[in-house]
C-alpha cells in the first residue's frame, strides 16, 4: 500500500497542474501566442512576482533587477495560455516561476533582503557539566550570528553529551526533529579549554581549542563550527549534472508531499525528480549548485533529512525523512 501511494504521487508530479494560488503565478494579459508577445508578458510577469518577494516594492530601481531582466524566461515554470474573462484582454498568459529562482533573483536585486539565517542548535556544558546559559553564551551566539547562523539554547533535559558527539542517530534525529535543524554545536569549556563538535545532516566533526579567556574560546568555536560547515558545503563532486539521491522513512503521502516541499523551496536544489519508489523511500534525480556532500549537509540543515547510514542501489546520496 505504501508503495503504492508513492507511484500515484509519482504520476502525479510528471504531469503537475497549473499552481493557481501559488506567489509564484501571476496571469498577465498578452497581445497573441507569438514569441516576442510571450517574452514580452513574461518579463511583465516576473516584474509583478518580483514585487511581491520584496514585500511589494518595486523592485525595478534595485541592483541587480536589469541583469535578472535579461532572461526572464530562465525563470519560468512553466505557462499557458487561456482566454481572457469579460471585460479583460482576449487573451491571457498564465505563468508560473520557480520558487528558488525567484528568491535567488530577488536577494541579487535587494542584497538587504537576506534570506532567514540558518539555525544552529547550541548545546555547551562548562567542566562541571553544566548546561551553559544562553547570557553566558553571547559570545558564541554573535559570532554565529556573523557567520549567517542563527544560535539557539535548548532548556534542560537534553541527551547525553556522548550521544550527541558520536551522532547516534536516534538522538540527532529527535534533537532535529524537535529544534527543526540538523546542524548542532556542542561543547565542553574547562579553564580557557574547549571541546568542539558540530554535527551537519547527522555527521559530526570534533576539534579542540584553548585560549586565555572563555569569551574568545567561545567565539572561536561558533568560528570553528562555520569553518567545518562551509568547507562541508564546499566539498568537490559537483551535482551540477543529476545525481541520485534515495529518501527513505517516508510514512504517507504527507510526508512525500512535504519533501518534495522542501527541496522545491531549497534554493540550492534546481530540480528534483522521483525516479521510483520502494517500500517507504523514493530515488530522486537531483540538479543543483555544488556538491554531493553539499547536498546532503544543506538538505539536512533545514532539519527534515539526515544522512542514513548505508546505501541504496543506483543512488550517491542515501537520506532519511524526519516529519
Amino acid at each position: 500500500m505504501r508503495t503504492r501511494w508513492i507511484v500515484l504521487l509519482l504520476a502525479l508530479l510528471v504531469f503537475p497542474a497549473f499552481a493557481q494560488n501559488s506567489p509564484y503565478a501571476v496571469t498577465v494579459p498578452v497581445n497573441d501566442t507569438a514569441a516576442a508577445s510571450r517574452d514580452e508578458a513574461i518579463a511583465a510577469a516576473l516584474t509583478q512576482v518580483l514585487t511581491r518577494a520584496n514585500g511589494g516594492q518595486d523592485p525595478r530601481a534595485k541592483p541587480g533587477y536589469a541583469d535578472t531582466m535579461k532572461q526572464p524566461g530562465a525563470l519560468v515554470q512553466q505557462y499557458q495560455y487561456k482566454k481572457g474573462q469579460p471585460g479583460s484582454a482576449p487573451l491571457m498568459l498564465e505563468v508560473s516561476f520557480d520558487p528558488a529562482a525567484i528568491r535567488r533573483a530577488s536577494g541579487a536585486a535587494d542584497p538587504t533582503a537576506g534570506g532567514t539565517a540558518n539555525t544552529l542548535l547550541v548545546i555547551v556544558r562548562n567542566g562541571q557539566g553544566q548546561l551553559m546559559t544562553p547570557d553566558a553564551l553571547a559570545p558564541l551566539a554573535q559570532a554565529a550570528q556573523a557567520r549567517g547562523y542563527q544560535a539557539v539554547f535548548p532548556p534542560d533535559g537534553l541527551p547525553s553529551a556522548s550521544a550527541v558527539s558520536s551522532a547516534d542517530p536516534a538522538t540527532i534525529a529527535a534533537l532535529t526533529a524537535k529544534y527543526h535543524t540538523g546542524l548542532i554545536l556542542q561543547g565542553r569549556i574547562d579553564q580557557g579549554n574547549a571541546d568542539w563538535t558540530v554535527i551537519t545532516g547527522g555527521k559530526a566533526q570534533a576539534w579542540q581549542d584553548s585560549g586565555e579567556a572563555d569569551d574568545a574560546v567561545l567565539a572561536n568555536g561558533a568560528n570553528g563550527a562555520g569553518d567545518r560547515i562551509d568547507r562541508q558545503l564546499g566539498a568537490n563532486s559537483s551535482v551540477g549534472n543529476a545525481a541520485s539521491v534515495w529518501v527513505s522513512g517516508l510514512k504517507s503521502a504527507a510526508d512525500f508531499a512535504a519533501l518534495m516541499g522542501a527541496l522545491h523551496e531549497d534554493p540550492s536544489i534546481r530540480s528534483a525528480v522521483p525516479a521510483q519508489a520502494d517500500g517507504d523511500g523514493v530515488l530522486l534525480q537531483v540538479k543543483g549548485n555544488g556538491s554531493l556532500r553539499a547536498l546532503a549537509s544543506g538538505v539536512g540543515a533545514s532539519g527534515h533529512l539526515l544522512v542514513a547510514q548505508g546505501s541504496h542501489d543506483g543512488a550517491s546520496v542515501n537520506l532519511r525523512w524526519i516529519p
